[in-house]
């Protein structure tokens, strides 16, 4: 649209926003995804402002942004917007000496620069990326591919050290054993100078960016779920992408189309994407391996129970941080809490007792604005990780036909979900009035999902790992005219998926390009080297 594009944008929900859209029921309001941005430089702030024509504000989180707490040993450490502080707390509890940190920060510095590298390549033609990938494909490996966890038993940390220091890998939802050792490095400073709420609630990050876009003659379209992307085949017998479905009737466009529905659901495995099978077949090929099966899948699946009281934060005395609540069973050993959750096939495997960890966060404690617009009243959040395939005998149904099974599996996690919650804040007891529990049927419901993913593809390190992967997921599909943007276009979180959309805008159009530069070029190493 800052091009001069007319640009219209498709919704299925009925609410824009994908997962920075909220909810209202019985009285509250609920964010859905955001729940702390990081990695705020003066760059990036910027991104925000240029997008939002200056309208989107944010508001900082407590200086204490997370607590993790292990309930195995009822440790209890504090990450503040202080990094050196962090490093010092870290060190009185696990005997980290200063060669150590030297060496993981020599460690994360060359990870970070060969993620860097590769990642610039999206912002090129794809032939430079085949070009490329010989001469960089070793050195990306060596030092930004292997499993956090190898990597920092080589570094000589203690695995309870280890373990602290991976505690948010829910960020990316991969755990050490699984995770490519740059994620990690990213997540070392990316809450350096602590975490940032939107004012007004996520709600506000969709909203900005609507009225700019509609202020540039553009709309943008909710309840709108687009059905099929159109495409056609030119002179050269290339499929161009020509339009999209919706409704039942086709929309044509003059220029392209863009798709940040995700890898699965644009182009899907089997014959189920929204490009025809024969439109999509290059870019699927790019995924499978010699046998047929896919080399990245979809990621793990989430549940939220969001919880509404009776009183404002200042009266429960509610802060504005989260808490990672570690499981009890494993402790520090997330790789371990893993494994027993994925090999357990019983549908209380997510319960709070099992899960690998617990996400509790205070929404509206962080948003200045919820007391104005919900005076006496708050909102909080617990978030658990789960396998879709316990949900399978549901996947079919809909919510107003789901047993009584279902209903009773969804109290259990509601109630253990809650005692973790009153654990933390004992003071809210007696002052929850209302509870809902979100499934990962919720997330292919409202969000289009395959299997309730919560960040699209996983970022497991076969998503990174080979040429013909990072050319499948390059914002330059293999149809001609039809770009993709989002996470798996790019990386896991908010700020990333923003990149992801200059980045796409860079390889559609000249003028995309122009903008993009100084974002990707400054953003992104402010994003990543902190």
């Amino acid at each position: 649209a800052r091009q001069g594009y007319k640009v219209a944008v498709f919704e299925q929900n009925q609410t824009v926003g994908g997962c920075t859209h909220t909810f209202e029921k019985e009285g509250f309001e609920f964010d859905v995804g955001v729940h702390y941005v990081g990695g705020f430089s003066s760059m990036v702030r910027k991104m925000y402002l240029t997008l939002s024509d200056g309208q989107l504000k944010w508001t900082k989180l407590d200086k204490s942004y997370d607590i993790m707490y292990n309930a195995q040993t009822g440790e209890r450490i504090e990450m503040t917007d202080n990094h050196e502080e962090n490093r010092r707390n870290l060190t009185k509890h696990f005997g980290i000496d200063k060669k150590l940190w030297k060496a993981f920060d020599r460690a994360c510095f060359w990870a970070k620069f060969w993620s860097y590298v590769v990642l610039q390549l999206k912002l090129l033609n794809p032939i430079a990326l085949r070009l490329v990938w010989p001469f960089v494909a070793s050195f990306y490996h060596r030092y930004a591919l292997r499993s956090t966890t190898d990597v920092l038993h080589e570094l000589g940390f203690s695995p309870e050290a280890a373990g602290a220091i991976t505690y948010h890998w829910g960020d990316h939802g991969v755990p050490p054993s699984r995770s490519p050792f740059f994620l990690t490095a990213l997540l070392d400073r990316h809450y350096k100078g602590g975490g940032y709420f939107p004012r007004g609630g996520s709600s506000s990050i969709a909203r900005t960016l609507t009225a700019a876009i509609e202020r540039r003659g553009g709309h943008v379209f909710a309840l709108a779920p687009v059905e099929k992307i159109l495409t056609k085949k030119n002179i050269f017998n290339q499929y161009v992408a020509n339009g999209v479905r919706i409704h039942g009737q086709d929309i044509l466009v003059n220029k392209f189309v863009v798709s940040g529905a995700g890898f699965l659901t644009t182009f899907g495995i089997g014959d189920h994407g929204l490009v025809d099978a024969n439109a999509g077949a290059a870019q699927r090929t790019l995924m499978r391996k010699s046998k047929g099966a896919t080399i990245v899948n979809p990621c793990i699946s989430d549940l939220s129970l969001f919880i509404g009281l009776d009183r404002c934060d200042n009266d429960l005395k509610l802060p504005a941080q989260n808490i990672w609540h570690i499981s009890k069973e494993y402790g520090w050993n997330h790789d371990r809490a893993w494994q027993a959750m994925m090999t357990d096939s019983s549908p209380t495997a997510s319960t709070a007792e099992h899960t690998p960890f617990l996400f509790i966060s205070n929404e509206s404690a962080k948003d200045p604005d919820f007391s104005l617009k919900y005076p006496g009243k708050s909102t909080s959040e617990v978030i658990a990780i789960c396998r879709f395939d316990l949900f399978n005998d549901w996947a079919t149904s809909t919510h107003e036909t789901r047993d009584k099974d279902y209903l009773a599996l969804k109290e259990r996690l509601t109630e253990s979900y809650l005692d973790a919650f009153y654990f933390h804040f004992p003071q809210t007891r007696g002052h929850v009035c209302f509870t809902s529990l979100g499934t990962p049927l919720t997330m292919n419901k409202f969000l289009g999902r395959c299997q309730g993913e919560v960040y699209a593809l996983d970022h497991d390190i076969s998503r990174f790992n080979s040429w013909c992967v990072q050319r499948a997921l390059h914002p330059q599909t293999c149809v001609k005219n039809l770009y993709m943007t989002g996470e798996d276009a790019f990386l896991v979180s908010v700020t990333a998926s923003m990149l992801s959309g200059f980045i796409t805008a860079a390889r559609a159009t000249w003028g995309g390009w122009f903008d993009a530069l100084p974002f990707v070029l400054r953003g992104l190493p402010d994003v990543m080297f902190g």
